[in-house]
Parts: C-alpha cells; structure tokens; sequence
C-alpha cells in the first residue's frame, strides 16, 4: 500500500494546503476583468516524493458570471515538506469572469481519487464560491 499526499493549491502564489475531506467548500476573492488561479491539485508519494497520477477533474457546476478552465501545471514543494524543492504536476484551476461583471459566482468541481492503489475511488467535491471586485 502506498501514501499518497493529495494537495490543493491556495489562490495567494498557489501555496499548498492537504485536502482531507470528501466535501469541501472555499472563498477566493479575485479582480474584474482578469484570469485568477483559484486552487490546483499536485499530487504525490509521501515516502518517495514520487509524482502521483493526474485525476480526471470533472465540472460538476460551471459558473453563471465567468468561466472556468482546468489546466497542467507545475511547482516545486515548499521546505516545509519532506521533498522540499521536488517539482510535481498537477492541475491549476482558473477562473475568468466576464467583462464588466462584479458580484458573486461559483463553481463546482469533482475530483476522482484512489487513497491507496487497492482501495476503492474517492470523489472529493469541491465548491469555489468566488467574489469579483
């Protein structure tokens, strides 16, 4: 059986923060007008800091005032891990309102995931509830 360590990158510079609940609600706050990144997934082994398998991230909700894209992306771990400096894949999820709009939006997201490589699929939803300034 192997450790995986599953992570959801904050909005501020895509920071780390574990992601352990199957249901998760998050805020961001982002500007009018401008592409925001409002969380991302890298994954990887505890024990090995190998890279871990990429989930197929499905839209369960698109939102009502902007758009939403699900892309590649890659970041070295902070120090505070025990492979500090290793650079993953992973996702990054960003969010683009339309023009001119100010107010509140929200996205949903599904996140299939595997704890272990015999035990059964997990699917972590994920709620964006985004402010636009």
């Amino acid at each position: 059986m192997r450790r995986t360590a599953i992570l959801l990158s904050l909005l501020s510079g895509l920071g780390l923060l574990a992601a352990p609940a199957a249901a998760e609600t998050f805020e961001r706050t982002v500007k009018m007008n401008t592409p925001s990144a409002i969380g991302g997934f890298l994954g990887y082994e505890v024990d090995t800091c190998y890279a871990a398998a990429i989930p197929d991230v499905k839209v369960r909700q698109e939102p009502s005032n902007g758009s939403f894209r699900v892309i590649p992306h890659e970041q070295a771990l902070s120090k505070d891990t025990r492979c500090a400096g290793k650079k993953v894949r992973g996702l990054a999820y960003v969010y683009t309102p339309k023009k001119g709009f100010k107010g509140l939006d929200e996205v949903q997201i599904d996140v299939p995931w595997h704890t272990t490589d015999s035990g059964p699929q997990t699917v972590w939803t994920y709620t964006f509830r985004i402010r636009v300034e």
